[in-house]
């Protein structure tokens, strides 16, 4: 009996050629192969071009420079609009993209697109053709790293987001005057501060709500800058089921995690020290919430070792499932001698996160925002 070709099987051959992903030359030779193959590979290739596009533009190559790849891009589109089908997540604006290309790329019929990150010039208007792919009812996860561009672009959006995430930088004090606008609804909200700003006007938590409509989301995410406060009673009572903040004394107040009676996943940053608002933050966690996660990320070892006992007494008298020590930072420090009544109810694992390491908390939190 003639054995049967594997790669006659097309679930076989969508799975061998997606274990190529991480190199563009070979799925480009695999495309060539045979018809069967043109597909699969060509999924792969067109997944995220503005990624592979930036991924493989040398660091000094010129604005033009990339100019010209993001043409060559939208001439293979025009010429077969079926490739843009394919598309699924979009970078717009890195490589110091000027605004007439991005609007050329932004008219494309990305008509399946999954994931939109914009990073525009701060003199470029929002222009109708990014107002469209906002609008897509397929976008699920979308990144904006200017204030004005949720106001211009979102209020025009009916469909919720399932995943918003936000870098504030420019005047945040562009959310003032939406008290009457549209609410965004979304189901993940993180945001982000860009620290290499300069000082402006100060805002709480609630300011920067504002635009959006709370009563579905199920997870949060907050690294404030300098020029944000976080005032956690402001925060509407929800049942969000993820949490992962950042902590600092004089920035963030009044944390009382009961508020959050249906979390399971939460993470605190406590940063280069452990400020005395995460143990209070810790102590008001209700014995009748079932965290099943709780990971806590220190960067180096405090200067008061006493810290870290009261620290350890807090954590193993809490009604978590698990708890992760997570240390950030390049040099991998012990500190398992610092957390005895967690090691002794074998109830933590310890990791070291490196400043560059692939997997991210920024890409585990993504990772855990696809289980809601």
């Amino acid at each position: 009996m003639q054995q049967q070709n594997p790669f006659a099987i097309q679930e076989l051959l969508d799975y061998s050629i997606g274990f190529l992903a991480g190199n563009m030359h070979d799925i480009l030779v695999c495309s060539l192969v045979a018809r069967s193959w043109v597909h699969p590979s060509q999924s792969i290739l067109f997944r995220s071009p503005g990624k592979h596009i930036h991924d493989m533009s040398p660091s000094s190559s010129t604005a033009e420079e990339a100019r010209k790849r993001w043409l060559k891009l939208y001439r293979a589109l025009i010429s077969s609009p079926h490739l843009a089908c394919l598309v699924r997540e979009l970078f717009l604006g890195a490589n110091r993209l000027d605004p007439q290309t991005i609007e050329l790329i932004a008219r494309l019929p990305f008509t399946r697109l999954e994931s939109l990150k914009l990073t525009l010039p701060s003199e470029t208007e929002s222009f109708g053709s990014l107002k469209a792919l906002v609008a897509l009812d397929t976008l699920r996860h979308l990144k904006l790293r200017r204030c004005q561009d949720i106001v211009d672009l979102m209020q025009h959006r009916s469909a919720p987001v399932r995943h918003c995430e936000l870098v504030f930088q420019g005047d945040l004090r562009v959310f003032q005057p939406v008290d009457s606008m549209l609410r965004i609804v979304v189901v993940a909200l993180e945001l982000d501060g860009d620290s290499d700003v300069a000082f402006r006007t100060r805002l709480d938590v609630a300011s920067l709500l504002k635009p959006f409509d709370m009563s579905r989301l199920k997870a949060f995410r907050i690294k404030p800058d300098n020029r944000v406060t976080i005032s956690w009673k402001s925060m509407p009572k929800n049942a969000i089921e993820m949490l992962d903040i950042f902590i600092e004394n004089g920035v963030t107040e009044s944390l009382d995690l009961s508020n959050f009676p249906d979390l399971r996943y939460l993470r605190l940053d406590l940063g280069r020290w452990i400020p005395n608002i995460s143990l209070s933050a810790l102590r008001s966690i209700a014995a009748s919430q079932k965290i099943q996660t709780l990971v806590i990320s220190l960067c180096y070892y405090p200067s008061d070792e006493s810290l870290f006992l009261a620290l350890d007494s807090v954590l193993a008298s809490l009604p978590v499932s698990e708890v992760e020590i997570e240390q950030r930072g390049l040099l991998d420090l012990t500190f398992s001698p610092f957390f005895p009544k967690l090691v002794e109810r074998k109830l933590v694992s310890f990791v070291h996160q490196p400043f560059k390491s692939n997997e991210t908390p920024s890409q585990r939190w993504r990772d855990l925002i696809d289980t809601l």
